[in-house]
């Protein structure tokens, strides 16, 4: 078998150095061929041999009796390798060595970000919630914060006072607690086991800030039927969307576990949105697991990072209107629908809703057919930390955004099982409708499915540096009415201005307008076409082709 390195004379530009090739002698020394007078090298696996085709025309021959590939070295002691074969995993390793920010706690008033921090909110009363099976117990005497019962277990508080924290605790199998506030408060959920089979187990119908606030273990869990909601002030039902839900912000510290399972509605519902700072957090949802209206944020503090599992019928994490923030701690998301979803669907121009991953450890994994591990109507960015994505469903991808896609640092390997979907749309691993941009970071996607692509990008795909694996190597998808190309890459314009990128497919491993190689390293390995299925301007670096045979 023959193996084609293209190495195209470097432009004789200011700052132009040709690249190097070391190859093997038989007599084990190295030798460099300067690929600036060289015009097509190859490798011969049968009779171990390199043909050098220089541009003036002559051919020189090495025998390579010690090696058995050939590629780009760096040196003359080290030989990189030119293979075809990648294999890509899930490895565990990263679950324990992955970057986090660490928050720094707002101290200046003015700042907006200033309110979710419990550490400026001071408690001036402290009254104690406790349930019991027969009953439940209130230790409230002030007037501005009373409180109603009803069968014995479900409790009302209306409060009008600033700087008022409950404490919450007992266990009750059939009660609730609901909440209206003028003002923010906290609540510190100590022990709390608690069950209402005909609503939320804890309703808070306040659109200010709830500091939510975990010591110890405590289980919440809502009724398969809702009751009938009481009208709110402009006439519509209450919402009760979920088994802990709040119509301002929840916002959750301390180190202590919350599980919360759903029969009925959301796991963990606001419509305004929720920060996690630190806890341990387990919902079971039959329909999202966290669903916000506004954004959601996962953080850590300065001495814990938060832990988070997700079991969803339906999304993981749904934001309507706002972003899905990952900073720090492990989130764990097993869900039906899409994993992590940033969708805006209505037409104020004005709103947005993209996704930023800055560090921490997120495994995924979506069921059903079209979900994505992350969807976004905006824009997805990574800088920091590390992703395993796990796509099952049919025209299921890792990524799909509407907007760019920005890869500055972190991790994400990603593998994608599915095929086409009923209507045809096709599975992958990047679905890109803007600009996709790689400026540093990993990159490992294996396509297993027959059409399945693994990057789609719409707009303009800019390589600056970093490491991309990418496998599509099922056959293309043939029916009667249509034929879906399985492809490494495809794309428009394309260039590729440093780094390693590795393509391989059944069909063009790269298909696109053009490609423009400046520096860096590309393989691009067919088994079943042509590698390239593009106009190809190289003007550095190294392009690695391979056709099938």
């Amino acid at each position: 078998m023959k193996k084609t390195l293209s190495a195209l004379m470097v432009l004789a530009s200011i700052g132009a150095q040709a690249q190097v090739l070391y190859v093997n002698n038989s007599n084990n020394t190295y030798e460099a061929i300067n690929t600036a007078t060289t015009k097509q090298i190859t490798f011969d696996e049968v009779q171990q041999l390199v043909a050098v085709e220089g541009t003036d025309g002559t051919t020189s021959q090495y025998a390579t009796a010690h090696v058995d590939s050939i590629s780009p070295c760096d040196n003359g002691g080290t030989a990189l390798t030119y293979s075809n074969d990648r294999t890509i995993v899930l490895n565990p390793d990263d679950a324990t060595n992955f970057t986090e920010v660490v928050e720094t706690i707002e101290t200046d008033e003015l700042v907006e970000e200033w309110g979710d921090f419990v550490e400026n909110f001071s408690t001036t009363k402290i009254i104690t919630i406790n349930f019991k099976e027969t009953g439940v117990t209130c230790n409230s005497n002030v007037s501005d914060v009373t409180y109603t019962i009803t069968n014995n277990t479900h409790i009302e508080i209306n409060s009008s006072r600033s700087k008022v924290g409950y404490i919450v605790r007992g266990s009750c199998s059939n009660g609730s607690l609901k909440i209206y506030s003028t003002k923010k408060f906290q609540i510190m959920a100590n022990n709390l086991t608690l069950t209402n089979p005909t609503g939320p187990a804890i309703n808070i119908q306040s659109g200010k800030t709830v500091y939510f606030t975990l010591s110890g273990t405590s289980t919440l869990c809502d009724g398969q039927t809702y009751a009938t909601a009481p009208n709110a002030p402009d006439g519509t039902p209450e919402d009760q969307k979920g088994t802990l839900f709040s119509e301002g912000q929840l916002i959750f510290n301390g180190t202590g576990t919350l599980d919360v399972t759903s029969l009925g509605g959301h796991g963990i519902c606001s419509d305004d949105y929720i920060r996690i700072r630190s806890g341990n957090i387990t919902v079971t949802a039959l329909k999202d697991g966290f669903n916000t209206n506004d954004k959601f944020q996962m953080g850590r503090t300065a001495n814990a990072s938060p832990v988070v599992k997700v079991k969803a019928e339906g999304n993981g994490i749904d934001c309507g209107k706002g972003n899905i923030i990952i900073e720090a701690g492990k989130l764990g998301i097993n869900a039906n629908g899409e994993a992590l979803k940033a969708e805006y669907e209505g037409t104020d121009t004005q709103i947005t809703a993209n996704t930023f991953i800055y560090g921490g450890y997120i495994t995924a994994r979506t069921n059903d057919d079209k979900s994505s591990i992350f969807k976004t109507s905006g824009d997805f960015a990574i800088s920091g930390g590390n992703v395993h994505g796990e796509a099952k469903g049919n025209g299921s991808k890792i990524i799909n955004s509407k907007g760019g896609i920005t890869i500055d640092g972190g991790k994400i390997t990603g593998i994608v099982d599915g095929t086409l979907s009923s209507d045809t749309t096709t599975a992958g691993g990047f679905k890109c409708d803007g600009d996709l941009l790689i400026n540093n970071g990993t990159i490992a996607i294996n396509c297993k499915g027959e059409g399945s692509k693994g990057i789609n990008c719409n707009g303009s795909m800019t390589i600056n540096d970093g490491s991309i694996t990418l496998l599509a190597t099922a056959a293309n998808f043939v029916a009667a009415e249509y034929d879906r190309k399985t492809r490494a890459i495809t794309g428009n314009d394309i260039t590729i201005n440093g780094g390693t990128v590795f393509a391989k497919s059944y069909d063009h491993a790269i298909n696109g307008t053009a490609i423009t190689v400046n520096d860096g390293t590309v393989h691009a390995f067919s088994t079943g076409a042509t590698a390239l299925s593009t106009t190809a301007t190289q003007k550095a670096g190294w392009l690695l082709t391979q056709d099938a045979q």
